[in-house]
């Protein structure tokens, strides 16, 4: 076929008299260009034409016709740039010029903002490093206590399209990336559908809603053959533009290259894709029924926030139900008829759900996004179960160690504990009981929980170490240190432990008996991490650790060095989950100040622990 096209472009574009001509041009052996003349005029696709005395040979309108063809077939042709199965984890945000008083992006809806609630959804999906560019507005100042945000300055947004906002974020977007406008809420399947398209450039298509406003796409063979807001420019429409497009490394390269040559600063992304498109593969990725909206005007936030969004969060909550009630179907075995009712029973790193089945309860725990690089589920699942034979937590219906799924039998009556009701002298009974019972087990579990260890994990997941608390090279690493060889003088236990003690941990049934649940933590350590945690997360005084003490120590008193690895442990642990919060907000979640409380106060322990003053107070208050 290709020896064919190549004859026939030679006999369209100059005089052919002979064979050996066409062979001379074309490169082919005078044999198979006769071969290939003979059929070409057997079907009807050249004739022997008079030109003057001499005879030429020229092109049919059969001829003609499969010649177009051909070509329109390789116009069709593109080229696939490696890159579309890469890893994508950073989204671009292009803040515009907004026609409200506020940036469009800090709009309300439902349940908190326009920016909060894409944040939400792309993090969700994997994506925890944003790239913003804007102005100096109040988007910036709502954003600036957020780790996993880069700002880029655009002082010239009113006067350029999309493409040059992008060249200003270029240096921050060294791989693949998503890239849409401030003011999209969008269904979260929107971002699964891209991040499965495997091209290495590509676009989110919904059905078309209005042809007036609208960027609308025509699609050929699965890919982008033209972009226009102008119906008329299209043969046909396969779907509209919802602003959300997946950029690999590579194409983002050539985008930029094609752009350093642009005059027009009017520019947008889009259309720089599309030019780029007609040489490499630029698919659309079609969801069907997308529910999506911006609030690129009045008119359209009013039509966002009043009748989109709240569509959007119905289809969600039947999409969460479901995955609910498929996940205990699949891990409890049993048909989905048997399932009597399901519903949100809160969580924030792990979702849970109340499941009711075949007329038993149940408590399902799917996890959360970042989880599996900071909990060990092989060591939870192994003491949760011991903890559940030894009476302190409740049953353990079902836990894979690999996905993190958990269900747990429903404590009947719960009442979960606060750092109110825990102080009250029936429930620190208990409690001290559950401790004691677990720091006295006769075996160790299998694996160690190391304050010094997870401090200095938890430091090498933190990727901008300048977001470190003022103040913190006081304490770490030589300060820690130092504690750490303290701790080896003052004859530091090596027990089973839980170490999460927050109150909500603490659970009690109709029968006022009291579990200790969630074991995600824990691991080997010194009791007096525990009793430490107990007392630091429930805000206990001098008079409510005695009142423990009392129940924990029913035969001896606490002794000096047992107080005194208590402070240490109290100093690490606001260390650790100081960090612990910078590694969670760097990933997208947000904890206002808690962080920087627990810093502070654990400052102001390491300050009395070292100049001493614990011993005085530890006298002045016996």
């Amino acid at each position: 076929m290709e020896s064919l096209y190549q004859i026939l472009q030679v006999i369209n574009e100059t005089v052919v008299e002979n064979q050996r001509f066409l062979a001379k041009e074309t490169g082919i052996s005078v044999g198979k260009v006769n071969s290939l003349v003979r059929w070409a005029r057997e079907h009807h696709l050249i004739v022997m034409d008079l030109s003057g005395k001499k005879k030429r040979m020229a092109l049919t309108e059969e001829g003609n016709a499969f010649l177009e063809a051909e070509l329109r077939r390789r116009q069709g042709k593109k080229l696939f740039l490696k890159g579309g199965g890469e890893a994508v984890d950073t989204a671009a945000i292009l803040a515009g010029s907004s026609t409200f008083s506020t940036s469009s992006a800090l709009l309300p809806l439902e349940e908190g903002t326009i920016i909060e609630r894409m944040l939400r959804v792309l993090e969700g999906a994997g994506i925890h490093r944003f790239v913003v560019v804007g102005g100096e507005d109040d988007l910036k100042q709502s954003l600036k206590s957020r780790g996993n945000i880069i700002w880029v300055e655009h002082p010239r947004r009113r006067w350029t399209g999309s493409m040059e906002a992008l060249k200003l974020a270029a240096e921050y977007l060294p791989g693949g990336f998503f890239v849409l406008p401030e003011d999209l809420v969008f269904e979260s399947r929107a971002v699964e559908a891209l991040l499965e398209d495997p091209s290495s450039f590509s676009v989110l298509l919904s059905p078309l809603s209005a042809p007036t406003e609208s960027m609308m796409a025509e699609v050929t063979g699965g890919g982008i053959f033209r972009i226009s807001r102008d119906i008329r420019q299209l043969n046909h429409v396969d779907g509209e533009l919802v602003g959300l497009a997946k950029i690999s490394a590579p194409i983002f390269k050539r985008m930029l290259r094609y752009y350093s040559e642009n005059q027009n600063p009017l520019l947008h992304y889009e259309y720089v894709m599309e030019n780029l498109g007609r040489v490499y593969f630029f698919s659309a990725v079609t969801v069907d029924d997308l529910i999506w909206g911006r609030a690129d005007s009045l008119e359209n936030y009013q039509k966002l926030n009043h009748m989109i969004y709240p569509r959007i969060r119905r289809k969600e909550r039947e999409m969460q139900r479901k995955l609910a009630v498929d996940t205990a179907t699949t891990v409890l075995e049993l048909p989905e008829e048997d399932i009597e009712d399901v519903f949100f029973a809160g969580g924030l790193t792990n979702t849970n759900y109340f499941v009711q089945a075949a007329g038993q309860k149940y408590v399902l725990r799917i996890p959360g996004r970042m989880t599996e690089s900071m909990i060990d589920r092989v060591n939870e699942k192994r003491n949760a179960a011991i903890a559940a034979d030894m009476g302190l937590n409740c049953n353990l219906i079902y836990c894979d160690a690999e996905t993190g799924i958990k269900v747990s039998e429903y404590i009947d009556g719960a009442e979960t504990m606060t750092p109110a009701s825990i102080k009250l002298e029936a429930n620190l009974k208990q409690a001290a009981s559950l401790l004691s019972t677990l720091h006295h087990r006769e075996t160790l579990f299998e694996n160690d929980f190391n304050v010094f260890a997870e401090t200095k994990r938890y430091l090498s997941l933190l990727a901008d170490k300048k977001r470190l608390y003022s103040g913190f090279e006081r304490i770490y690493p030589e300060g820690v240190e130092r504690m750490k060889a303290r701790l080896a003088v003052l004859d530091e236990q090596h027990r089973p432990c839980h170490n999460d003690l927050v109150a909500a941990n603490l659970v009690k049934n109709k029968e006022d008996r009291m579990y200790l649940i969630d074991w995600e933590y824990s691991g080997n350590n010194d009791p007096m991490f525990d009793i430490a945690a107990l007392f630091l997360e429930n805000d206990f005084s001098k008079t409510d650790e005695d009142l423990f003490f009392s129940y924990y120590y029913p035969d001896t008193e606490v002794t000096k060095k047992e107080r005194e690895r208590i402070l240490i442990y109290k100093i690490m642990q606001d260390v650790l989950w100081s960090v612990w919060t910078l590694v969670k907000e760097e990933k997208g979640d947000d904890f206002g100040s808690y962080g920087l409380d627990r810093f502070t106060r654990g400052e102001r322990n390491f300050d009395l622990w070292e100049s001493g003053l614990h011993d005085e107070r530890e006298e002045t208050q016996k």
